[in-house]
């Protein structure tokens, strides 16, 4: 029988892992003013003494709340060889667990080693709940639904717009819908323009386009204002190659047959961005690319060798275009 008082809440999405600790705080009167939640971390604190705080009686209410981040011992990882937590006391504590404890073990990424008898016997005994990244198709509605219930509207253009300039983050997602709710009850295209700020990846494939384009103004123009916001040009020299290459990659992928979805799935990126990039890489020759991808590599290593001042052979290579 699974033991309701346990949970165990892991996953790379932390809005939602957020949300559901908010939810079982609020079934049991938890919280810090109501002197009824105690908060441990692995890396500092051994499973006794958090097995003893289990144990213990909530204080002037009717139930407590023990929260267990890090748990490092049920992963892959390992911890500081200064603390011992043994295992076994949890065993022991599924068996007979405190009526009045909420328990509850808290971990933000999906690296559970399963092959451990505490992992299988807590998937087993307690409620498990994974908190995945959910797909493109489930985010669009829900970014709708968080839209319309602030009663307010966004446009098909303006909601493509957004997710392919976030990352599949649904804490920062629901920021920034937030913002732009407070902005404007229409949501329009030029609205996320003005709100929703630009990433340095979304500039760096900009910046790309118009070296592929052969723009040299707009290649300059870009890269000054890249250096308003003091970007270091070593990253930059990175960030473009790394763009060039995904163009790559994702024109290669396409020629093969795959569609958006796959595409998304094999290189790790926003299908949300992965619409413009597409768009993009259809323009662009892989043997230019290619070429392009020489030319940085071989000014990075000119760079590191002290052969060429970083700003300089950057500048240099932007008026080659």
């Amino acid at each position: 029988m699974v033991i309701k008082m346990i949970y165990v809440l892991y996953g790379e999405e932390t809005f939602l892992l957020e949300q559901k600790l908010k939810d079982i705080k609020t079934e049991y009167g938890i919280s810090e003013e109501n002197m009824n939640l105690a908060v441990y971390d692995s890396a500092s604190t051994e499973l006794k003494e958090v097995i003893e705080d289990c144990n213990m009686p909530p204080f002037l209410s009717d139930y407590k709340m023990v929260l267990l981040k890090n748990p490092y011992f049920l992963t892959t990882q390992k911890g500081p060889a200064s603390l011992n937590q043994d295992g076994t006391l949890l065993e022991k504590y599924l068996k007979a667990p405190m009526e009045s404890t909420i328990f509850v073990i808290y971990h933000n990424v999906k690296n559970f080693d399963e092959r451990k008898k505490l992992v299988k016997l807590l998937k087993k005994e307690t409620t498990f709940m994974l908190m995945d990244k959910i797909g493109h198709h489930q985010l669009k509605s829900s970014v709708r639904n968080a839209v319309k219930r602030r009663k307010a509207v966004i446009d098909d253009d303006a909601l493509e717009f957004m997710l392919s300039r976030l990352p599949n983050d649904l804490m920062m997602i629901s920021n920034e819908v937030e913002k732009l709710c407070l902005y404007s009850e229409h949501i329009t295209l030029e609205d996320v323009r003005a709100v929703v700020s630009k990433p340095l990846e979304e500039n760096a494939f900009e910046l790309v386009s118009a070296i592929m384009k052969k723009d040299q103004q707009d290649a300059v123009h870009i890269y000054k204002d890249l250096m308003v916001n003091n970007e270091e040009p070593v990253k930059l020299i990175v960030l473009i190659a790394n763009q060039m290459r995904l163009l790559m990659q994702v024109k290669t992928l396409d020629r093969k047959g795959y569609n958006d979805q796959e595409i998304a799935k094999i290189l790790g990126i926003n299908p949300f961005r992965l619409r413009y990039i597409r768009a993009d890489a259809s323009l662009y020759d892989i043997q230019d690319l290619m070429s392009k991808l020489n030319d940085l590599a071989l000014l990075d290593t000119n760079i590191k060798k002290g052969m060429v001042d970083k700003r300089l052979g950057l500048e240099l290579f932007l008026m080659k275009v």
